[in-house]
């Protein structure tokens, strides 16, 4: 009788033990891996620089642009087209969980991605301070906090307070001759603002319509020319543009303080390389 009473005993303790493992391991706290697990795709090359960083896995990536190259990781990856005309059909084809876009373009696509049952999701890069909330969500989302901490320090400038200001003129070129004047909210003037820049251009858009008269009678002492498109035709159109009379007399054109903010280095929204082109920003405002 003892025999049986210490063998049920014993049995009873092992049944305890196991009882109080598994509701150990219902109730401790997780991490949700469903996140990290995700069909993940994303059509800008910025993404795709940024996601890399954070080490995410990804199934489709943009098609890289002639001055762009993808990460190590993802370079056999399908690619999906550019971010500003994505293959939508391909993308469908890799049956993503989610699908990332430029929230400045990202109107464009919403309706047949919402059709195809594709869900979607924007991320603003229009300056650094929006790139830098965007690693920081995307970090928690994803777990990897302190990657996203890593990359944001590695992103953080500045803000020069120089003794005499330069006048900034931001021309972002169209291919055909015609133009628009940066801002400080666009991505570059918000960078020349950093740097230590006066930037000429006002409003609360990126980019604002000026016109030739307008831009010599605001006296830049400097001017960076950027392209939208087409950079070969649109710098050439510049060069023109700059011989013509009513821009002769103006400053930065005379002392020959005109420059191009040209690919990899620099680019309409915020990407990893900003802290060289604020370099590159610094020393123009320096000569």
């Amino acid at each position: 009788m003892r025999k049986q009473q210490k063998v049920l005993t014993i049995l009873l303790v092992i049944l305890l033990i196991i009882s109080a493992g598994w509701v150990w391991l219902m109730m401790r706290p997780t991490h949700d891996t469903t996140t990290t697990s995700k069909r993940i795709v994303v059509t800008t090359n910025a993404q795709a620089q940024i996601f890399n960083k954070l080490d995410i896995p990804l199934v489709g990536v943009p098609t890289p642009g002639d001055q762009q190259s993808l990460p190590k990781q993802y370079r056999d990856l399908p690619q999906v087209g550019n971010h500003v005309a994505p293959n939508l059909e391909k993308i469908g084809q890799l049956k993503p969980d989610l699908v990332y876009l430029d929230a400045a373009i990202a109107s464009d696509y919403q309706q047949k991605l919402d059709s195809d049952d594709i869900k979607h999701k924007q991320l603003k890069f229009d300056t650094l301070s929006d790139l830098k909330s965007a690693v920081t969500s995307l970090g928690k989302t994803y777990h990897k906090d302190a990657a996203a901490k890593k990359l944001n320090q590695s992103l953080s400038l500045p803000q020069q307070h120089p003794k005499k200001q330069q006048n900034v003129l931001l021309l972002m070129g169209m291919p055909g001759g015609s133009f628009l004047v940066g801002t400080k909210h666009s991505y570059v003037g918000d960078l020349i603002n950093q740097a230590g820049g006066h930037v000429i251009g006002s409003g609360s858009s990126p980019f604002v319509s000026m016109n030739a008269e307008q831009v010599a009678q605001s006296q830049p002492t400097v001017i960076i020319t950027m392209a939208h498109a087409m950079p070969d035709s649109v710098f050439k159109n510049f060069d023109s543009l700059f011989k013509q009379s009513t821009w002769q007399n103006v400053p930065a054109v005379k002392e020959r303080h005109v420059y191009r903010a040209e690919e990899p280095k620099f680019s309409m929204t915020a990407n990893l390389n900003a802290p060289e082109a604020y370099q590159q920003i610094r020393t123009w405002l320096k000569k």
